[in-house]
């Protein structure tokens, strides 16, 4: 999920060109051994901060939404700026006011969020309250003085010509101050404002220290909440102090609470300039806040905090160490890392409390996470924190149970301890069974596996249904409000069933995975996509491919390759690796197309994996091309380096898998379909054993693979499973500017699981096109671009079609050069090509001439809306062969239109 700025970004700041100069100049990092190298330095926290390139996004979701504050990893405190036109992350790049200095954010989340408790420095008297008019106190600030790294922000208010530095621990975060010279030098303390509103909040001031709690929540839309408790100590005692309550401020006021409630400090700064703060928070009390703060930063050293900050990320970082790689690549990968490890988020105090779904106070003996934005990332960012994090994985999985056990159900899209239901489907047993998959073990996987299965009978979290179409879908097997929605039902189904095999349940194996098929009964044979259908039965038709009508966040055309654990029955459907590839082909004739065109779209998830379709079509070449493409257009060094909602991760996972070489194109399995690493060398550090990848040549423009060993075994076989470097491992590529044979064999495919399914025959191999490059006439073009020369170019991409609007019956005309066996035809309407399938045509024949003059109606259809048709004849010798269409149904122009027509022998 994923708003859209208007602005661009015009300049990089300071700390950006560092960062830049510095990944140029290193051009290589060669982890010789498991040293640990210093990667923090080409990390760019900037990135994502402002709009992508997606013509029509997600509402939300122009940007990244990422943030460029202080955070370590998977911190509960992620303290960072916040901007007036940020919404939803906070922050935005084009933005040049601070108003303020929060505790709390979500790395790419697509609506508002967070926001909680906001600290200001200022300067002079109170004027307004701040309680009422906390904007109004907003600080101008000049690029050039503003910097970030991982851990650290820096940046200058101009209007008060103070300067703010921000570094942060698991639970704390700290703030330098360096003030002018001035009796009055204040910090605004905001307990009552957040980014979804006003709300009721408290403070108490007792010398150098202030406590108290904020209320948060209302993520999307949401009535549920949540408090936060904290304390904040000062370096040193004030001057004066205060609090607000709306819009009276009382000088003096040691306490205060309400809604717009708030308070301030006042430090005398005419001898010494600086003062320091540091914030303890928790979930739980103020005490549990203070016994944060004392066993995490005890003292006020903002330069150790920060370098110990950067010491975890740097950390961190290298358990994925790369090798000869550009410095923009290098910035990307690592940015694109320290994103992935920002989330969940811890939500235990050093005590081991915390607030659990059913709202009241636990102990664990283990780390408990919250924050699961369970639609996104389960595609790829489970399986990566999988593989990369064992560890802490562990206990995301056991948190996620805990939730479950608490609250109901494992969760959907959850903000701290409460479940908002954001999005479709039911991700929570995705997330858990990726996992699984990759080797993650230590947790209840019994308990997990029950609550999978209440999911689908009747099971409620916090007093709601995750699966509220539940009924209808059980009862028609397809559920027809939305079949987008029909399909992320099958999808957590077949996790479900994987994850049941896995634990020898074979009982829910096979109901799960009977479910997990019920994928077709939303794929419209007759218009090749996944489309709408009544609550009857009945198809829509037609159907247009570019529309998101009926679709969560997404359109036919993108929605149709949402079946990666099927991709067999899928290509079959669609008329063989052929057909598949071509409309692949045409799927990226764009990368980030948004939610109204027929095209790629990076910028949101239910796309994430279609690059990988190639690879079960015997195609890997379109995958490593896709996907480099995709690497190098849609993700950049820039603000706007993110192509949409990083959405906790998720689109950062997707940048890291990519450049590694594999993706984990089947979630709930262990499945990696493999396309060749972008580095040379890549080494994966973990507990169990390292994994060395060499990419023998590898690099920009150099992305296909020549041959491949795994583990010293040559294969061609374009997939592994994790079990193949679930110790130590090593993958051997070579790389290459043009494409191989290397994974093109109909054995070398990854697997697709027909259990409970029974695919459609493969379309038949037809061979070559005896028509493709052959001379060409036909009725008049719509276009010049639109000859009939285009029908047997044998592409669909970038809108290769034949058009005519001649009166009456259109023609379509080829001579095959000679007299040749003629003895099949197949013809692709120009529905598949992403146009609306109510220009298929209806009613057509097909005839065949040994010179041009005399003719035989060799096929005669009638009433046909079918996308894609096959029509075979008895084997005859013919030079010319013609196509005669009718006026196609629902066509008010009156045009024909043909992606191909193939004719063989």
């Amino acid at each position: 999920m994923s708003s859209t700025w208007s602005r661009r970004v015009r300049r990089v700041p300071a700390a950006m060109l560092v960062l830049l100069t510095l990944a140029a100049s290193a051009t290589a990092v060669t982890p010789a051994s498991a040293a640990t190298l210093a990667l923090t330095q080409y990390v760019n926290p900037f990135i994502g901060t402002d709009d992508s390139n997606a013509p029509n996004p997600v509402p939300g979701g122009a940007g990244g939404s990422t943030y460029p504050g202080a955070v370590v990893p998977f911190g509960m405190a992620q303290f960072s700026p916040d901007t007036p036109t940020a919404s939803p992350s906070g922050y935005r790049y084009g933005d040049t006011k601070i108003e303020e200095f929060s505790l709390t954010h979500f790395n790419g989340a697509g609506c508002p969020n967070n926001e909680d408790l906001g600290l200001l420095p200022v300067t002079g008297a109170l004027g307004k309250s701040p309680g009422t008019n906390w904007t109004s106190y907003a600080s101008s600030y000049t690029k050039a003085n503003e910097s970030a790294a991982p851990g650290y922000y820096k940046n200058k208010l101009d209007t008060y010509n103070t300067t703010a530095e921000l570094s942060a621990t698991q639970r704390t975060g700290m703030l330098k101050l360096t003030y002018p010279n001035t009796t009055s030098a204040r910090l605004l303390v905001n307990t009552g404002r957040s980014a979804t509103g006003s709300r009721d909040g408290s403070i108490s001031i007792s010398g150098r220290q202030l406590t108290g709690s904020v209320t948060g929540g209302g993520f999307c839309g949401s009535s549920r909440t949540y408090r936060i408790f904290y304390v904040i100590q000062f370096d040193r005692a004030p001057s004066g102090f205060g609090t607000w309550l709306g819009d009276k401020v009382t000088d003096g006021s040691s306490s205060a609470g309400g809604t717009n409630s708030g308070g301030y400090l006042t430090f005398d700064t005419s001898g010494n300039t600086t003062v320091q703060a540091k914030v303890g928070i928790s979930f739980v009390s103020v005490a549990n806040a203070r016994a944060n703060l004392d066993a995490e930063n005890s003292g006020f050293d903002f330069a150790a905090v920060r370098a110990a900050a950067d010491k975890s990320w740097n950390t961190v970082l290298n358990r994925v160490q790369v090798g000869s790689g550009a410095g923009s690549d290098l910035q990307k990968f690592y940015t694109a890392l320290y994103h992935v490890f920002q989330n969940p988020n811890i939500a235990s105090d050093v005590n081991g409390e915390y607030f659990g779904f059913d709202q009241k106070v636990h102990t664990a003996n283990h780390t408990v996470y919250q924050n699961y934005s369970g639609w996104d990332i389960y595609r790829s960012w489970s399986a990566l924190i999988g593989l990369l994090a064992p560890n802490e994985a562990s206990d995301i999985a056991k948190s996620m149970v805990l939730d479950g056990q608490q609250g109901g159900l494992l969760p959907k899209w959850s903000h701290n301890s409460n479940e908002h239901f954001v999005m479709t489907g039911d991700p929570g047993p995705i997330i858990v069974s990726s996992m699984y998959a990759f080797g993650v073990r230590d947790f209840d996987t019994t308990a997990a596996l029950a609550l999978m299965d209440k999911s689908s009978r009747g099971g409620t979290m916090q007093g709601r249904a995750i699966r509220g179409r539940e009924s209808g879908y059980l009862d028609r097997h397809y559920i027809y409000e939305d079949p987008s929605d029909s399909l992320e039902y099958s999808a957590s189904d077949f996790a479900i069933a994987q994850f049941a095999r896995a634990l020898g349940d074979t009982t829910k194996y096979d109901t799960y995975m009977q479910r997990a098929q019920w994928w077709i009964n939303v794929f419209g044979r007759d218009s090749g996509y996944i489309q709408p259908r009544g609550s009857d039965g009945t198809w829509a038709w037609p159907v247009t491919p570019s529309s998101d009508a009926g679709y969560t966040e997404g359109n036919p055309a993108q929605y149709t390759w949402m079946v990666p654990y099927n991709y067999q029955g899928l290509i079959n459907l669609m008329g063989g690796p052929k057909t598949a590839i071509q409309r692949l082909d045409h799927h990226f004739t764009k990368l980030n197309g948004g939610l109204t065109q027929p095209y790629f779209y990076i910028g949101n998830e239910p796309e994430h994996g279609v690059p990988w379709a190639y690879n079960y079509a015997a195609y890997p070449q379109g995958t490593s091309a896709a996907v480099r493409r995709v690497m190098n257009e849609s993700f950049t060094t820039g603000p706007g380096g993110l192509p949409g909602n990083d959405d906790l991760g998720a689109t950062s996972a997707w940048y890291v898998w990519s450049a590694l070489g594999m993706y984990p194109a089947t979630p709930g399995t262990d499945v990696l379909a493999l396309h060749g690493p972008l580095f040379s060398s890549v080494t994966i550090n973990r507990p169990n054993g390292t994994v060395k990848i060499t990419g023998t040549g590898a690099g920009q423009g150099t992305q296909y693979v020549q041959n491949l060993s795994v583990n010293g075994t040559a294969t061609t076989k374009s997939w592994i499973r994790y079990s193949d470097i679930a110790g130590t491992a090593t993958l051997n590529y070579t790389m290459g500017s043009s494409p191989s044979a290397w994974g093109t064999g109909a054995a070398d495919v990854p697997p697709s699981y027909n259990d409970g399914f029974t695919p459609p025959a493969a379309a038949p191999n037809l061979g070559t096109n005896l028509a493709q490059g052959k001379p060409a006439t036909g009725s008049a073009p719509c276009t010049s671009a639109e000859a009939a020369a285009k029908a047997f170019d044998g592409s669909m991409a970038n809108n290769s079609k034949w058009c005519s609007n001649a009166s009456g019956t259109k023609f379509l005309q080829v001579d095959l050069g000679a007299a040749r066996t003629v003895s099949s035809f197949v013809l692709e309407h120009a529905g598949l090509g992403g146009e609306t399938t109510g220009w298929n045509t209806g009613a057509f024949t097909i005839q065949t001439s040994a010179d041009g003059t005399n003719w035989t109606t060799v096929v005669n259809v009638s009433g046909s809306r079918a996308s894609r048709t096959y029509h075979p004849i008895t084997a005859r010798s013919a030079r010319y062969v013609k196509l005669n269409v009718s006026t196609p149904a629902n066509n008010g122009n009156d045009a024909a239109r043909i992606y191909e027509f193939e004719v063989h022998g």
